[in-house]
């Protein structure tokens, strides 16, 4: 049989499984007999011992220890030597991996090379792509990568769950924490949301009490054993091993000698609460902020399921019927349960296998994942004076998602045109408070004369939670090669990139005639027809304003580039107030909207008739016209061609059609605005641009 692995690579400990032959999960023992493989390595004269001895080692004091750098995968920064070799936590990550495939292979007595491996829900880019590299690196054809809290509900759902249930997947590790809300039906796991912390875990208990004892014994004595290195490992592996003691008993002692100095330290459970309560608060905010962002609350979670080793400690499982108000979820090893979720998957995606783990796993339910983190770019704000994260995939978007954006580039006839996006992770718009993935690097564009190229950018998350980008030049539908850039640590976000050649901003209002005639069908086509302009427009260079008017104009929506907040002011259309008849117009209002915009200004209008109420009409079309607001009309039923030629820039930009067509004429718009020339007006009049 063709086994495939599901890994769990923990912080502290890691567990492979498999399905058997029977579709039934099994944790597999490693070298050493056990089912837990210490994530730690040891790193001797003669040989590199990784798991139950290097944790001995670890005990006994030894520095030649690495240890907990899981947190650290991704991070270039982060280098560990030993004798004369360094080594990052991908590179000790492969070293742990080869471990845990060799004692697979020895316990199931054939060769294995595909495995899916875990990584925390709240993993970035950097670290997901880094595990990948550690398992391939490592021997495995790695099938896919599988969020942590994902796996745990994999396992759980294995059982026969009968009824519709939200559970909460509280998942605290040696060295992470992730929390992840999702649906159980009979045929399907939902995850709804997702959040986490990967600078918190078990591992933070133990630092408590490491710290408590180190300020202790300074207090008595003069000096910190902390502050040693020789000392510091062996201190650590006692508070560890108190945290554990104290989960079955109500205090345990901890013995430090150091510098012929000894003293007994004698850590209650109480205490023990005190040192780590803000830790546990912190575990409740994000678990809260995760209930809240799926529009749900703790009365409409069904259970919380603890996963994790760190689980096991008494203040948690308390901690957790206090906030749920309900008995946490039990009869799944908090420790093997990723991996078995793990394994699952696995031999899901193993041909060979699929069909009959789905015949022998009969609670075997498909998987709705969800990114942990806003995928973004670099771009201007709307004033034009600051660059920000403008975010294009949200949060917890179900994964595989892509969008799209078309983005405007002047290309040369003997220059190496290229196209440059700085992708980001990240919920702020503060670029420093985001993780920089990159420098994505677009070339080979070809030449497409003096208007510029638009390029269609997709951005996406595939299965793994992994971005990826792509680009086609629309003009000639060419698929163009990528690189992807290193950028500096000290790079200077406002000095490096003002030298780069300025993409000149749109600022467009969209007004729509909203009087009687208008209800019905043609509302309905003109929120659509709406929509699809904000899809073909370039919003990472544009923000868009919304107004309405009838009886009385007014501004749905000010200029923003956020483009789920203009879809909801497009929906909002549908119940605006500003009357029935046609006695005001739209200008004067976009006018305001538009006179201290930054870039280029447009405005597109959409009428069914004329309007008879307002005898200034041309003065307010006139006044835009003078500062430079271009105008497009757009108009059906008893509109007249010559009214829209009047208020439109030029006639060529006057739009009469059936209200049928009201997107294809909104779309054509949106493009002719996204190609139009930087700094140059988008309606010229001589040669101007076409759009019917």
């Amino acid at each position: 049989m063709k086994y495939s692995l599901g890994i769990d690579l923990g912080t502290t400990f890691s567990v492979v499984s498999i399905i058997d032959e029977n579709g039934i999960p099994k944790v597999l023992n490693n070298a050493e007999g056990n089912t837990l493989t210490p994530s730690v390595i040891y790193f001797g004269d003669d040989e590199i011992i990784v798991g139950d001895g290097a944790k001995e080692m670890q005990a006994m004091g030894d520095n030649n220890i690495a240890c907990f750098f899981k947190r650290n995968i991704g991070d270039e920064n982060y280098v560990l030597q030993f004798g004369e070799k360094y080594y990052n936590a991908e590179d000790l990550s492969v070293i742990v991996l080869k471990k845990l495939k060799k004692d697979a292979e020895a316990f199931l007595k054939c060769e294995v090379s595909d495995a899916v491996i875990t990584v925390p829900a709240y993993f970035n880019n950097l670290q997901r792509q880094s595990t990948i590299n550690a398992g391939k690196r490592a021997g495995f054809n790695v099938s896919s990568i599988l969020n942590e809290p994902t796996a745990a509900a994999i396992a759980y759902g294995m059982k026969d769950v009968k009824d519709k249930k939200n559970i909460l997947v509280y998942d605290l590790g040696g060295g992470t924490f992730d929390v992840t809300l999702v649906h159980i039906e009979k045929e399907i796991i939902k995850v709804l949301s997702t959040d986490g912390d990967h600078e918190l875990g078990g591992k933070d208990w133990d630092d408590r009490i490491a710290m408590y004892i180190g300020e202790k014994f300074f207090e008595k004595f003069g000096v910190n054993p902390m502050d040693d290195v020789e000392y510091y490992n062996d201190i650590l592996v006692k508070c560890e091993n108190a945290k554990k003691h104290l989960s079955k008993r109500d205090s345990t002692d901890i013995n430090v000698y150091y510098c012929d100095l000894n003293e007994k330290f004698t850590i209650t459970r109480e205490m023990f609460m005190s040192l780590t309560g803000d830790l546990l608060q912190r575990t409740r905010s994000l678990s809260e902020d995760v209930i809240k962002s799926a529009g749900l609350s703790w009365e409409d979670i069904d259970g919380v399921l603890p996963v994790g080793g760190s689980t096991r400690m008494p203040m948690v499982l308390e901690f957790i019927r206090k906030v749920s108000k309900k008995e946490p979820i039990t009869g799944i090893n908090v420790d093997e349960a990723v991996s078995i979720g793990a394994a699952i998957t696995a031999s899901m995606e193993n041909k060979s296998t699929s069909d009959k783990v789905i015949f022998t796993l009969g609670g075997y339910k498909k998987t709705e994942d969800v990114m942990s983190h806003s995928l973004g770019m670099v771009a201007f704000d709307s004033s034009g004076q600051k660059y920000i994260n403008s975010i294009i995939i949200s949060k917890n978007k179900k994964i595989p998602c892509s969008e799209k954006r078309p983005y405007e580039i002047r290309t040369g006839k003997n220059r190496n045109n290229v196209l440059e996006v700085y992708m980001l992770q990240g919920e702020s718009e503060e670029i420093s408070d985001c993780t920089v993935l990159g420098k994505y690097v677009f070339y080979d564009i070809d030449y497409v004369g003096r208007k510029p190229s638009v390029i269609d950018i997709e951005y996406a998350y595939n299965k793994n939670g992994v971005a990826k980008v792509f680009a086609v030049q629309r003009e000639t539908g060419k698929n163009l090669p990528l690189r992807i850039d290193k950028i500096p640590e000290n790079f200077e976000w406002d000095e490096e990139l003002k030298e780069e050649e300025e993409i000149v901003h749109k600022s467009i209002v969209i007004s729509i005639d909203l009087s009687g005639s208008m209800r019905g069908v043609p509302l309905k086509e003109a929120v659509e027809a709406s929509k699809t302009f904000i899809d073909n427009i370039d919003m990472d260079n544009s923000s868009v304003a919304l107004v309405a008017f009838a009886d009385r104009v007014q501004t749905l929506m000010k200029l923003t580039s956020n483009k789920e907040e203009i879809f909801e002011a497009i929906e909002g259309l549908k119940k605006a107030d500003v009357g029935t008849s046609t006695l005001s117009e739209p200008f004067g209002e976009a006018y305001n909207v538009l006179k201290d915009a930054y870039g280029d200004s447009f405005v597109v209008v959409l009428t069914d008739g004329q309007w008879y109420g307002k005898t200034d009409i041309m003065a307010e079309v006139n006044k835009c016209k003078e500062s430079g607001i271009e105008i497009a009309a757009v108009g059906f039923g008893d509109a007249k061609k010559e009214f829209l030629d009047k208020i439109a820039t030029c006639k060529e930009n006057s739009i009469f059609t059936e209200v049928s067509n009201l997107k294809q004429s909104f779309s054509k718009i949106a493009r002719v605005i996204s190609e139009s020339e930087s700094g140059l007006r988008m309606f010229q009049k001589n040669g101007s641009i076409k759009m019917h």
